[in-house]
Parts: structure tokens; sequence; C-alpha cells
């Protein structure tokens, strides 16, 4: 909550209000009018509504605490805060009396009452504040789980804050999921994708951190590390033709291709091409041979679509597939990916994966 310090009279007009909740509505609207002014808006119009139907004593009182404490006087905040609940929790941390704290906490969890997601957020926050990572957990953790048995969806910050703290803790392998949960939650959020992508480095996992630094930059172009993972990535890909790309300089030659080329009709029909684990352009080539062929037909040409799944050298054969589609005539899609998906790839009109032995590739099996 932003902690602008009220005026002098209304100061005094919240002291009033501790000792005499049937003030003149004028002075809840005060209330909601500083607050507004504070940019907190959701406290604004409960003030504003309490200006027009007073509100229960209990519920006056906790919101007074609530000003107090976070205005830095914690003898106001205490003495309006009778019964056990969340905000002497938060009152404590502020005063650095962990050990209360604690013994607090844990009679608090024994019957949790309701906390707002925002209160629970700033609970978690004071106590890592005080390098408390722990105490974090033990009160997120049954948390989360009796929110989940009641069928409710935690949201993404709390996603994000569950994964951040075992994270603090080095449990990345159970941070995972959480970061997957938040990243589904909100898409566009940055922080998952960065996270997810230095776990899949840690698990030897280099194509996967590599399309999550990848996804970070299209969602922000300007991100201040996306570029270092992404970078690690390559290098951990031994990708030397990429990151040639990446840092602007004149990747070498590509050897002769050993690959021997399809025969004649194998590419009848197929508009639709995954290529896995492939850094030899010449099975594009023979694709693109073929379609440029089919250019002169006069019937109407489909859209073509090419999925370069788990390729050693990503950046680089997508460079050479951009270069060989780009004089065909029909529009085209070129997607990296970093592993085979089945939902995703399971109906393209041919899969081929790269084998050391000759042809030097091998047709994947179509599955249902």
């Amino acid at each position: 909550m932003n902690s602008a310090g009220p005026s002098a009279d209304l100061r005094r007009a919240l002291q009033e209000l501790a000792v005499n909740p049937d003030a003149p509505p004028d002075t809840f609207a005060r209330v909601a009018r500083w607050r507004r002014a504070c940019g907190d808006a959701e406290a604004a119009a409960t003030w504003q509504t309490w200006s027009l139907l007073p509100p229960e004593q209990a519920d006056l009182r906790s919101a007074l605490a609530g000003i107090w404490r976070n205005l830095g006087d914690h003898e106001q905040a205490a003495g309006l805060l009778q019964n056990v609940s969340w905000q002497q929790l938060a009152l404590l941390l502020q005063k650095e009396d962990l050990e209360a704290a604690i013994q607090l906490q844990g009679q608090l969890l024994a019957d949790p009452p309701s906390l707002p997601i925002a209160e629970l957020l700033e609970l978690l926050h004071l106590w890592q504040q005080h390098q408390q990572v722990q105490p974090a957990l033990e009160l997120l953790e049954p948390l989360l789980l009796w929110m989940e048995q009641r069928g409710e969806t935690p949201s993404a910050q709390l996603c994000n804050a569950m994964a951040d703290l075992l994270e603090q803790q080095r449990r990345f392998a159970e941070a995972e999921p959480w970061w997957q949960r938040s990243h589904s939650l909100q898409p566009q959020q940055a922080w998952p994708l960065m996270r997810l992508g230095h776990q899949a480095l840690r698990t030897d996992q280099p194509s996967v951190a590599l399309h999550y630094a990848r996804q970070v930059l299209e969602r922000d172009p300007s991100h201040g590390y996306a570029p270092r993972l992404q970078r690690k990535a390559l290098i951990a890909l031994e990708a030397h033709r990429s990151l040639a790309l990446l840092e602007g300089s004149t990747p070498a030659a590509h050897p002769a291709s050993s690959l021997e080329p399809p025969g004649d009709g194998f590419w009848d029909g197929c508009r639709r091409l995954g290529l896995i684990g492939f850094t030899d352009p010449a099975l594009l080539c023979s694709w693109v041979a073929h379609l440029s062929q089919l250019a002169s037909t006069p019937e109407p040409m489909p859209a073509l679509e090419l999925w370069l799944i788990a390729s050693p050298d990503p950046l680089w054969l997508e460079t050479q597939a951009q270069a060989l589609l780009a004089p065909l005539a029909q529009p085209h899609t070129i997607t990296s990916w970093p592993v085979w998906d089945h939902q995703r790839h399971g109906a393209l009109d041919r899969t081929l994966e790269a084998r050391a032995a000759l042809p030097g590739w091998q047709e994947r099996e179509r599955k249902p």
C-alpha cells in the first residue's frame, strides 16, 4: 500500500475513529479521498462505502491497524489489534520480533482465518526481508494446499512466490512445476520463462533453455538477461554457426553434405514438414526443389509449414530455411521447437529424423 503520510488533521481523525466508530460520514469519506490520492483504489472504495454504510467495529479496527502499521506507527497499530490475527503477525515482523512471529504463525495456521492474497504476499515479503525463507514456505505451502482442496486456482503471483522460495532453498526440481503453472496462467510473463530456462540448463537441456530465452525476447526484446541465457544455451549445444550469427559474424561454411536425398515422388503432397535433429540443410534443398517444380501449375498452392525440431545448430538452420523458402510464391511459416511434441507435430505430412548411418535420415512413423 502506498503510505504517503496523512495531514495532522487527518491523523487526528484516524485516532478519533478508533475510539468513536460512529464518527460523521465525512470522516470516512476523507480517509477514502486520501487513500485514492495514494493510489490505493481498493481501500478507497472500502472507506467510501463505509461513509454510506458504517462498518462493523472489528472491520474498522483492522483497517485502522493496517493504516497505522504501514505508516510505521506500531504502537497505534498494536492498540487496535486485540485478537490473534494475520495483521498481528505482520506487525511482529515489522517490529523484528521473529521468535514471537514464528509462534504466532504456528497458532494461526492451526485454524487459519481468512487471508486476502495481498496480505499473504505482504507477509511473504516481510519474512524474506528478514532472510527467513523457511517460515515463508511454512506459511505459503499449507495455504496453497487448502486453496486447491477448495477447488481454487492459485494466482500467478502465488505460483511465482512458491517457486521463488523453493529456488532459494535450491529445490529447483520442485520449483519447476510452479513456474510452469505461473506461465500457463499468465503467458506474457518473462520471469517464469527465464527461471525455466535456467532449470533446463541445469538439467542438460540446452535446446529447451534456448527456446525459453527466445520466448522471453519475443515478449521483451530489450530484456537484460535473456541474451546471456541464449548464449549459454548455444555454447552448451556447441552451435558454433548459430553463435557466430548471434554475435554478428560470418559463420563457417557447412561441410559437404553426406545425406542421400529421397527418391522420386517422396515429396508429393508434403506441405507440412518436420525435421528433427538436423544441421545439414540438404533435405530442405530437396523439398524446396520439388516445391519449385510445382510453381508452374495453375492450381493455387497451399501454405507451407516447416518445423525445425531439436536442431543442434538452430539459428543457423533457420537462416538457411528462410533463404531457401523466400523465393517461393506460397506463404510459409518456419518454427523452431526444442523437442518433438505429438500434439504439435503429430499431424505433419512428413517428419524426418537425423541419423548417423546412411542415408542420414529416417522417417518418423506417424501414430494416431
